[in-house]
This record gives structure tokens, C-alpha cells and sequence, in this order.
């Protein structure tokens, strides 16, 4: 998969441009991104970490970014308005909604009524690399 190309779905028309697949990890946990990081880059993703949904908005205008790994719950702007967001700015962007709280079933089946591609516990995130190409072959 290193060598994988995705068109760029924060661009529209003749502008898009093929670029490697390049993942926004979205989460406040340090730790959780850095774990996202080491599991994704060796399955040939280019990573990016945000702590907070407007920093993560910076990055995907700045960069081809195709997909964003969020976090469903934090603290100032939860997984729930970030979606909404993604989708309304971004619409071809894949989302992998993820969430480590108590209510955690509760938090994944509503990401995906708002508009998530996919959803993982966060106890699961071995899983996270295969599921993501899943999610972008789609």
C-alpha cells in the first residue's frame, strides 16, 4: 500500500491532484495519536496529529488530507459538531470515529448516523490500519 494513490477529496473539479494517502489522527490524548501514528505509518499512511478540531481544520486546507481518525469525545468541540463540520466543509473526506469513554457503543452508532465512514473502539486500535484502507477503497 505504500505506493497507493488517492484523488485529493478537499479539492473539486479539474483542480484534484493525486497525492499519497495522507490521515489526520484527531484526538486530545497525546498518547492515543502517537499509538494512531506508530500503527498507520507503517502501513505507508503519511500522519498528521491534532489536538483540537480547529487545528485539524487548518491542516485539511492546507494539505491533501483524505481521511481524519476523531476522536468522539473532548473536551471543547466534541466528535459530534466535528463531523458535522468535516462533512459540510469537506464532503468526500472519510472518517473513522473512535472513542475509549464508558458509553462508547453509544458514541460509534451515532458517528455513523452523522456521517462517519467507520467506527472503532479505541481498545481495538490494532485493527485501525486495515480498517482505514477499507474505508478508502470503498
Amino acid at each position: 500500500m505504500p505506493n497507493k494513490v488517492f484523488e485529493n477529496p478537499t479539492q473539486s473539479g479539474s483542480a484534484t491532484a493525486s497525492l499519497m494517502v495522507k490521515v489526520v489522527v484527531l484526538d486530545d490524548d497525546e498518547s492515543f495519536r502517537a499509538l494512531a501514528r506508530a500503527i498507520l505509518e507503517p502501513g505507508g499512511f503519511e500522519v498528521l496529529e491534532s489536538a483540537s478540531v480547529p487545528q485539524c481544520l487548518r491542516q485539511m486546507r492546507e494539505q491533501a488530507v483524505v481521511a481524519v481518525v476523531l476522536d468522539m469525545v473532548m473536551p471543547e468541540q466534541d466528535g459530534f459538531e466535528a463531523i458535522r463540520e468535516f462533512k459540510d466543509r469537506f464532503p468526500k473526506i472519510r472518517i473513522v470515529a473512535v472513542s475509549g469513554a464508558s458509553e462508547s457503543e453509544l458514541y460509534l452508532t451515532e458517528s455513523a448516523y452523522l456521517g462517519a465512514d467507520a467506527s472503532l473502539e479505541k481498545s481495538r486500535i490494532g485493527v485501525l490500519c486495515p480498517l482505514l484502507r477499507v474505508v478508502l477503497d470503498r
